[in-house]
């Protein structure tokens, strides 16, 4: 009945496999599970969805899948890239031109939920 990598069309899970599940509670953080857990399996949700909302919603989808009874969520931003641009000006004097100017780069982030399934003993 346990599986340890399994494909799907969604997010990519590692893990144990229980039978399905119709609830999941939700934790934001390990320390907000009062009950005596083992965790199952983890998951990387972010690319490809509209919403947070969206995101959360395929993860507690993923959790009764794969039988989770909760599942602890954190958010994270993942840097992908950085875009620089640079600026500047030159005076015109009498007798020399003068350059001043610089540059700004910007981080470019992805916005990911990392997800650890739990199941109670």
């Amino acid at each position: 009945m346990l599986s340890f990598l399994t494909a799907c069309s969604g997010p990519a899970y590692l893990g144990k496999t229980y039978t399905p599940t119709q609830n999941v509670d939700i934790y934001l953080d390990a320390a907000d599970v009062k009950k005596p857990y083992e965790v199952m399996g983890t998951s990387d949700v972010g690319q490809g969805f509209s919403s947070l909302n969206a995101v959360q919603e395929k993860v507690i989808n993923l959790g009764k899948g794969k039988g989770a009874d909760g599942v602890i969520m954190k958010l994270t931003e993942e840097v992908t890239g950085s875009q620089k641009s640079d600026f500047g000006s030159i005076e015109n004097g009498k007798k020399n031109n003068t350059y001043s100017g610089g540059s700004v780069t910007n981080n470019i982030k992805v916005k990911k939920v990392q997800a650890t399934f739990i199941k109670y003993k």
